[in-house]
């Protein structure tokens, strides 16, 4: 047996009772038994330094090193008293879930939502687009009537209109005659319509053929009657003013009194001006609708 001393191990010395935890809280529950085990195994750290400082120090065990190891338990020791005088921390308040638990059991008891009513039956839309499609149909024949009267009034072809009426139709390839150039039509047809009016006396007596060459040089007239000179240039002239004045209409129904061989003369120019009213007329009449 060796005469070194054996070092037994000293008892551990009693610690004190652990502190009561604290109540549940929402941090980790780890803290408290860490805590607890860092103070027993100091305990028993401390315990053990303690026994060795009471017994002779076995030989070749180095004083410094005993230095070292005591001043390690010294710190140690401050650490655990710091760890022991550490409050515990107080736990975290609890959240009132009432005023949740209230909306949740309201919105639980609430009536439900009421059915949105059922939709109405969609509206009959049919006499709708029937006034539309004839209105649509309205624009365009009037947008044909204007074009129609602006070529009428220039002289110009009317072009192929479906349902046209016979007054219209006519000139749909046909350049219709212009006011202005019946105008200027009427006085040379005038003239020849009264020279057909003159009476003629080519085979009379020498007076009478002299009386007729000087009825074809003057007209004499005693109010509308022609003493002197043709029949026909009362009515003539009566037609002449009216052409003047713009009023074809009126011009046409002077003509009527002409004596027949002027009127003759006048029946072509008189056609013309007519297709030409009939043509406005049937514009009117289409523009009325």
């Amino acid at each position: 047996m060796s005469d070194t001393p054996e070092v037994l191990p000293a008892d551990p010395e009693p610690t004190e009772p652990a502190p009561l935890e604290p109540p549940p809280s929402r941090r980790p529950r780890l803290v408290a038994p860490l805590v607890l085990v860092g103070i027993i195994l100091l305990g028993l750290l401390a315990g053990a330094v303690a026994y060795l400082f009471t017994q002779e120090p076995p030989a070749g065990v180095d004083p410094d090193r005993v230095a070292a190891l005591e001043s390690r338990v010294g710190a140690l020791q401050q650490r655990l008293d710091a760890l022991e005088k550490r409050p515990a921390p107080a736990p975290l308040p609890v959240p009132d879930l009432r005023p949740l638990e209230a909306r949740i059991t309201a919105l639980e008891q609430s009536p439900p939502p009421a059915r949105p009513p059922p939709a109405p039956p969609a509206p009959d839309l049919t006499p709708l687009q029937s006034r539309i499609d004839a209105l649509q149909q309205r624009t365009a024949d009037l947008a044909r009537l204007q074009s129609a009267a602006l070529a009428l009034a220039n002289g110009q072809p009317l072009g192929a209109w479906p349902g046209a009426p016979p007054a219209l139709e006519k000139f749909a390839n046909e350049k219709p005659p212009t006011e202005a150039e019946l105008r200027r039509e009427f006085a040379a047809a005038a003239r020849r319509a009264a020279a057909a009016s003159r009476p003629q006396a080519a085979n009379g007596s020498l007076g009478q053929r002299m009386w007729a060459e000087i009825a074809s040089l003057v007209t004499v007239r005693a109010g509308d009657r022609v003493v002197v000179g043709a029949p026909a240039s009362v009515v003539l002239d009566a037609a002449r003013e009216r052409v003047e004045a713009g009023d074809l209409a009126g011009a046409v129904a002077a003509l009527v009194a002409l004596d027949p061989a002027a009127a003759a003369v006048m029946a072509d120019w008189k056609a013309r001006v007519q297709s030409l009213l009939d043509a406005r007329a049937a514009l009117a009449k289409l523009a009325q609708g």
